[in-house]
């Protein structure tokens, strides 16, 4: 799972690129190659803003700035302080993740 801010970048990248390329807004942040897919697109766009934030994304995934996603707890495991396991629906689709 990525942080607020790389996923914020990627966003504005997605929002960026819709113009330009309408199959963008198919792409879902859940889907595993999202990152790729969106670099994709950007290094084919003709927009320096776009291009540009594509840069800064790309740092920030190479760079390692994004935190390793904690360990999640076996099913039906009971994770201290949350109450349990939650399982969150984003757009159709179940996602794992923090309380």
């Amino acid at each position: 799972m990525h942080d607020q801010k790389t996923l914020s970048l990627a966003a504005g990248l997605r929002r960026g690129l819709r113009g330009e390329f309408p199959a963008v807004a198919r792409l879902s942040v859940t889907d595993p190659d999202f990152m790729e897919a969106i670099l994709d697109y950007a290094a084919r766009s003709q927009s320096n803003e776009v291009r540009a934030t594509a840069l800064t994304l790309r740092s920030r995934l190479a760079n390692g700035t994004v935190p390793d996603a904690p360990a999640t707890p076996a099913a039906g495991e009971h994770r201290p302080g949350t109450g349990g396991t939650r399982r969150r629906v984003y757009r159709g689709r179940v996602i794992e993740g923090d309380d």
